[in-house]
């Protein structure tokens, strides 16, 4: 079992190698810190004894943008991914945002199912997005 709440900053080593384990891009503990200063409500840990997942957002123009969201590999297919987006959904709308966008490379169908059964659609394509060259689909969903 697990529940979910706002990130702590005392959370950012969890958060961190969660990261580094599941995501392709590195990412600085700084700015962990800085997204969620940006948007507290926007950046949710799910938690059992420990954190084992978490997604991480930002707002603009009334858009909400999911920037990470990963799940500890042992902790995978067991919901927390999708319960962490439903939470993010709701807090963005709580907040007035009208959609949710994301990028995810174009090679990760797992992803790409992920966030289709929840409702995203593919709206565009950015070439040579990521930092090995990879391309990203812009996906989004009407909130």
């Amino acid at each position: 079992m697990f529940h979910i709440r706002e990130f702590r900053e005392e959370d950012v080593y969890d958060v961190f190698v969660i990261s580094a384990q599941s995501l392709t891009e590195m990412y600085s503990l700084e700015l962990f810190i800085d997204i969620h200063l940006a948007w507290p409500s926007g950046f949710l840990v799910a938690v059992t004894s420990e954190i084992v997942g978490f997604i991480a957002g930002a707002k603009m123009n009334g858009t909400a943008r999911i920037l990470m969201l990963a799940v500890a590999p042992q902790q995978r297919r067991k919901g927390i991914g999708s319960t962490l987006l439903r939470r993010f959904i709701h807090n963005a709308r709580q907040e007035g945002l009208r959609s949710v966008s994301l990028e995810v490379r174009t090679g990760n169908k797992r992803a790409i199912e992920f966030y289709q059964k929840h409702g995203f659609q593919i709206v565009s394509m950015l070439n040579n997005y990521y930092t090995n060259g990879d391309s990203a689909y812009v996906m989004w969903k009407n909130i």
